[in-house]
């Protein structure tokens, strides 16, 4: 988006990417050495090919949802031959049939460039039995989550698979 900052621009490009399928012009977004890291089923994936392809053979039919796009306080420096690393928080919503997931993801930029995504998915589900019985103060059933999140509209041709 015009005016966004570098690293937020970088984050969006890249779960536009996703969404259009482009995934060699999403891998050229992530360092070679990239790291992805999936919390909730233990899982990493080592190399900016690793992380496409496993996105990539996931099952079709998804659509994705940016809900939040945060730049986080602070940077690190991992010496000279890196410079210093942006950090970028996202939340995403990914809908595939009648099946909804949430990622949180904390991605570490650097040079124009993904260097690591750390990534926290969950789905949903209905509340447990011990919660559905009514006796909790305050609580009520929340409806679903339609909230149509910021754009993910590619610029150029060149972006198109």
């Amino acid at each position: 988006m015009s005016g966004e900052p570098a690293e937020l621009a970088l984050v969006r490009r890249f779960w536009a990417l996703y969404q259009a399928r482009n995934w060699s012009a999403a891998e050229a977004l992530l360092h070679p050495q990239a790291v992805c890291k999936w919390w909730a089923t233990s899982e990493r994936f080592d190399g900016a090919a690793a992380i496409v392809h496993v996105n990539a053979v996931y099952p079709e039919g998804w659509t994705i949802h940016l809900l939040e796009l945060n730049a986080l306080d602070g940077s690190i420096g991992l010496g000279s031959q890196v410079g210093t690393v942006r950090r970028v928080h996202s939340l995403v919503r990914v809908e595939q049939g009648s099946q909804a997931f949430y990622a949180n993801s904390f991605f570490s930029l650097a040079q124009g460039l993904i260097l690591a995504i750390d990534e926290y998915w969950a789905d949903t589900q209905p509340a447990p039995a011990w919660r559905l019985n009514g006796d909790l103060p305050g609580a009520s059933a929340l409806g679903a989550d339609v909230r149509a999140g910021l754009p993910l509209k590619l610029d150029s041709p060149s972006d198109l698979p």
